[in-house]
């Protein structure tokens, strides 16, 4: 496994950590809140970084259903936090105490690409 490559997983392992943090305390809270907002943008960020360093790594795009899956759910994550923005600062209170439904649907599109990702690398690797 090269350098970049390995930096990318560990980066994905965080960008799981706080998107998930993110994601379930505004589930258990049943309520957006700011704190949430900032950890979405981390895990997002985190996510994005991830994604170059493996482009990197491999030296272009692979299509793959795991890669599909990625870019699919990292454009979801984003509409995501672009979304939770809008609806913090609109203050919209049936929009801002029901956000957390539509945050585990997108969690869960990423935690299917994340598990793919850590198969298709342990399969590699092997």
């Amino acid at each position: 496994m090269t350098p970049l490559l390995f930096y990318g997983v560990i980066l994905f392992t965080v960008a799981l950590v706080f998107y998930s943090i993110s994601v379930w305390a505004g589930w258990f809270s049943k309520r957006l809140k700011l704190w949430h907002i900032y950890v979405f943008l981390i895990g997002l960020f985190t996510d994005f970084l991830a994604t170059l360093l493996t482009y990197l790594a491999i030296g272009g795009i692979v299509i793959t259903l795991h890669s599909v899956l990625g870019f699919i759910s990292i454009i979801l994550m984003f509409i995501h936090v672009v979304w939770a923005v809008i609806i913090f600062r609109a203050g919209n209170e049936n929009l801002i105490t029901n956000f957390h439904k539509i945050s585990l649907f997108v969690w869960g599109i990423w935690m299917i690409s994340y598990i793919s990702g850590a198969y298709l690398g342990a399969v590699m690797v092997v």
